[in-house]
This record gives C-alpha cells, sequence and structure tokens, in this order.
C-alpha cells in the first residue's frame, strides 16, 4: 500500500513538472518506489539517532560482536565504534617509541611541519616519496634535541578559530606502500584480525592495507577531511583515547563541490559535523566512504605518546549506504571516481555491455539482461545463490575487476562474499534477495546518477555555468526536494568560470568519470593555470 501511495505521489510530480523538462531522462517514475536521486535523512537512515553530551549524534557501539552483528550493521554503512577490537592484540598500548625502537628503519610524514617554526629540512634525515617530506622514526629530532615522540608541533593556524580542532600536528607512517617487502614482513607479522573477521580474505585485507598514525601530546591529529578510499575505514586506537567528530558528505550537485582535503571544509563553510564522541584505548571507529571525520587527542595520562592504526578490511562493504547515498557520493571529490570504477558492478550484477543511458527503453533491455543472465528460474527473484552461480561463470565481470588478485587464492570465499555485498546493495526490504522491482530501483539510479555525470563534465569543462545551473535544475523532479544553487563555488570552479563560456579546459574527457581531484580537479588547475598564462602573454602581445 505504502509504495503503491508513494508511486502516485510521484506520478503526480512527474505530471506537474511537463515534458519540457524532462528532456534528458524518459523515465516513467511511477514505475519507481522513489525517484532516482532520491535520498534518505540523515535521521531516517540512522533510526535512533539521539543527540549526546557534546550535542552531536553517536555511532553503534559495539563490544565483542558476532560476525552477523559486524555484517548487519557494517554493510549498512553506520558509523560504528567496537569498543573492544584490540583486546589482546600485539600491538595494543604500543607507544610511539615502542615503533621507533621496533622499526628504526621507517620514514613518516609529519603532517602540518611547515607550521614549525624554524624548521630546517637540511638538519634532518629526510626522504621525499611522492614530492612530501619522510622523516626516519628511529632519529627524527624536531628540534634538533628532542625525539619526536616527545615533542609537539604545531598543527595548521587556519584551526585556531575552534578549540575542539587538533592543536598539534601528528604523523603517519605509510607501512602499506612505503617500505621494502622485507621490512613490510616485519611490521605487519604482528599484526592480528579480530575474532569476527578471522577469514583468510579479512585478514590479508587488512594487513597488507594498514598504516599507523602517532600523536605527541594532547589535542594532536587532523583537520576534518575525506579520504580517498572507496570502501570503509577502520581507525584502530592502540594507545591514547581520541575526540572524533564526523560528517555526512552533505547534498551535492556539481556546483557544491568543494575540497574535501585536510581542513577544505572549513573553508568551504560547510563544516557542521553530526556524530561526536570519545573513542579509547583498544577501541576502533569503522566508518564507510564520504564521511568527514576530525580527530584530536586527549591529553595523555601518562604523558606517552599515543598511537592508532588506519586499515580497511575486504568484506562486507557498506553496500546499503552506497545505494542509499549514490548520488552524493557520485558528486565527491574523493570518492567520486569509485562510482564508476568500483561500486558500478554492485549496480549491473558485474553483466558485461551495461552502459549509461538516459533512455528508458535501453534501461528496460539492461533489467532484462541482468535477470535473463543471472535469475536462472526466472521468477523475477534473484538469490545469493543465483548471484554466486553467475559470479563463478566466465562471462561474468565478477572476478576480472579486483583490486587484490591474491584474493583468487580463495575463489569460493570471495564469490560468496561478493554475492552477499551484491544482494544487499540492491535489497531494500532486508530478505536478502533482490526482487524485479528492487532491480530496476537500482538500475535507474545507477543510470541517472552516471549520465548527470557525464553532461555535467561537459558543461564544466566548457566553462558554461549557465549550462551547468540549468542543468541541474531540470533534474529537481528526479529529487526528494528542489535544488538550492549555492551563489559561491569553490575557487577551482570560480577560475574555469573566469575563462569565459565556451573555452575547453581539457583536452579531451576520455576516461574522466567524476569531478574527483585524481580524475578532473587535479588536471584542471593545471590547464587552467597554461589557458591564463597563454591569455595573460597574448594580452601583452597586443599592448606591444
Amino acid at each position: 500500500m505504502a509504495r503503491c501511495l508513494a508511486r502516485s505521489v510521484f506520478a503526480a510530480i512527474w505530471a506537474a513538472t511537463g515534458a519540457d523538462e524532462a528532456k534528458l531522462f524518459d523515465v516513467d517514475l511511477s514505475s519507481l518506489t522513489k525517484p532516482p536521486l532520491w535520498e534518505p535523512t540523515f535521521e531516517e537512515y540512522f533510526p535512533g539517532w539521539q543527540k549526546n553530551e557534546m550535542g552531536l549524534g553517536s555511532p553503534v557501539v559495539l563490544a565483542k560482536p558476532t560476525r552477523e552483528e559486524f555484517l548487519f550493521h557494517a554493510r549498512r554503512g553506520y558509523p560504528i565504534v567496537v569498543a573492544d577490537w584490540a583486546e589482546g592484540m600485539k600491538y595494543t598500548g604500543w607507544s610511539c617509541q615502542d615503533f621507533a625502537e621496533a622499526f628504526p628503519f621507517g620514514y613518516m610524514k609529519a603532517e602540518y611541519i611547515d607550521a614549525l617554526p624554524g624548521f630546517n629540512r637540511k638538519q634532518h634525515d629526510i626522504k621525499v616519496i611522492d614530492g612530501e617530506l619522510r622523516f626516519k622514526l628511529g632519529s627524527f629530532k624536531p628540534d634538533g634535541k628532542t625525539w619526536w615522540y616527545n615533542f609537539s608541533r604545531p598543527a595548521s593556524k587556519r584551526y585556531k578559530d575552534d578549540p575542539l580542532k587538533p592543536k598539534q600536528g601528528p604523523y603517519v607512517w605509510h607501512v602499506k606502500d612505503e617500505l621494502s617487502a622485507k621490512e613490510k614482513i616485519k611490521v605487519q607479522e604482528r599484526f592480528e584480525a579480530p575474532e569476527f573477521l578471522q577469514d583468510p580474505l579479512n585478514k590479508a585485507k587488512m594487513n597488507r592495507s594498514f598504516e599507523v598514525w602517532f600523536s605527541p601530546g594532547a589535542h594532536s591529529g587532523a583537520g576534518a577531511h575525506n579520504d580517498g578510499y572507496c570502501e570503509s575505514v577502520v581507525s584502530l586506537q592502540l594507545r591514547g583515547d581520541k575526540r572524533w567528530r564526523k560528517m555526512m558528505l552533505p547534498k551535492m550537485s556539481f556546483l557544491d563541490s568543494f575540497d574535501e582535503f585536510d581542513g577544505g571544509v572549513y573553508e568551504a563553510k560547510k563544516w557542521e559535523p553530526d556524530l561526536g564522541f570519545l573513542n579509547s584505548a583498544k577501541g576502533a571507529v569503522i566508518w564507510p566512504p564520504g564521511y568527514l571525520h576530525e580527530t584530536s587527542t586527549l591529553p595523555p595520562p601518562d604523558g606517552k605518546c599515543g598511537s592508532a592504526l588506519t586499515l580497511q578490511y575486504a568484506f562486507p562493504q557498506p553496500v546499503q549506504f552506497l545505494r542509499a547515498f549514490l548520488p552524493r557520493l557520485s558528486m565527491s571529490a574523493e570518492v567520486g571516481h569509485c562510482v564508476a570504477m568500483t561500486w558500478s558492478g554492485y549496480a549491473t550484477m558485474q553483466v558485461r555491455g551495461i552502459m549509461p543511458t538516459p533512455k528508458e527503453k535501453k534501461m528496460q533491455e539492461q533489467l532484462k539482461k541482468i535477470l535473463s543472465l543471472v535469475d536462472v528460474n526466472q521468477d523475477e527473484v534473484i538469490t545469493i545463490e543465483e548471484t554466486k552461480t553467475w559470479f563463478a561463470k566466465t562471462e561474468s565481470l565478477a572476478l576480472q575487476r579486483l583490486a587484490d588478485p591474491e584474493f583468487l587464492q580463495h575463489k569460493d570465499l570471495l564469490i560468496s562474499y561478493m554475492a552477499e555485498d551484491t544482494v544487499a546493495y540492491h535489497d531494500m526490504n532486508d530478505d536478502m534477495k533482490i526482487s524485479k522491482q528492487e532491480l530496476w530501483d537500482s538500475l535507474v539510479q545507477w543510470n541517472v546518477v552516471r549520465v548527470r555525470m557525464h553532461e555535467g563534465l561537459k558543461l564544466l569543462n566548457r566553462a558554461d555555468r549557465q549550462g551547468l545551473e540549468a542543468l541541474e535544475q531540470s533534474l529537481d523532479y528526479l529529487r526528494r526536494e528542489p535544488l538550492e544553487l549555492p551563489k559561491d563555488v569553490r575557487p577551482e570552479m570560480k577560475d574555469i568560470f573566469r575563462l569565459g563560456k565556451g573555452t575547453k579546459v581539457l583536452k579531451s574527457l576520455k576516461g574522466i568519470t567524476s569531478i574527483s581531484d585524481s580524475e578532473f580537479w587535479g588536471p584542471a588547475r593545471d590547464a587552467v593555470e597554461d589557458l591564463m598564462r597563454k591569455k595573460n602573454r597574448a594580452s601583452r602581445s597586443k599592448e606591444l
């Protein structure tokens, strides 16, 4: 009854908009449970949300969870604290000094090192990796006299306006990709997985992905930022207590894009945290892609430098969160690239040849193709077993898009986990099956999100602000409520629009599937600078 009522309401909205506004997409909204750009509110998606003593929401707190309990919350993408994740682990209680003495060969990044008065890089044993400075764990003394783990450095001056923002700079040691194979083994061999993630896929993923964060003194941490990971992230507190503030990525359009790197959300004046809590030693914080987060340590009772591990596990992924908030996640400057590169396989069931389209007829063809290949008994319901059967076939893309080919050593387990996550992505009524309606809703959403990005990129790449605004407004009938376009846009977008409508920023958009920093904003910055130099040279030539 509720679904029928919802369809009738959306059908009325469709009729009220008129055909003129539906030039890009011709999907009949009455065929959908909800419009494709509809998203739940924070309170709707996180039931039971209440304000705590900080005036913010609290995450789900688990203690000694079973695998089933962890899976339930993690798959939904709820921010979680597992209070006793590190109980009994070898690294639990390790201080920064312990790490420095055990692994003196490591080189770590010193966040905000440029804010240290009188810092002279020539006085230290330094490596330059990816254009950034790295300092040796076994010898670094920031002032030339005091060990780094006993020395507090200032964080960015931009953070002085809020007492809850970090005041001291942390260090991060990228174990996963900045050590030799032999050194990496020495560090990773002491890592232990929790009881509820003891399978070989998750143990291997966590062991290969972790990095270590060091926090000397009080109020040490990182400014609010988003990570570029396409999967859930874990921060495991080994020693010390850390205060967290988190914020769901806000509703997004092309013109709402902002720098999601360190402190960018502050400068964009979008920082409105919805979660605030303390993670104590042995506890782990888990969050899905697209969740901005800020950290600041409490004063250590024993004066010792605190430590934490950041890592990723393989399964389960927060697929229901991705499905619910795909419209805004696709616009993220950090995780937007994940939609095409990583998450599309969920929506398309790993079927070959499914390309984004604005046409309902072609979407219906996609639906029929998936059902014909995956729904073995043709009852218009896809089960986990049917999905596993399909993923095991060579015609499927499931085993050909693996970020970690070593997972194939446990092929049957891998297929089982992938099938469970994929079915859960579409499943809206928690029966762990995909109805024809659920599949149709997901497919239409994915097509609309991908086509919107494709069309918007073309307009942005031609510096057409008016066209971009018109595109976004034309999609209001596909949203829960009309879009409010911002008056101000991010600096890089301003620079593009200053070039003048019709100016081509990037020579080609081939291979660019998002407005993420890695795919679009990074290359666009360089291109705009080059165009401005040429424009200035031309102006000077005319003056002469």
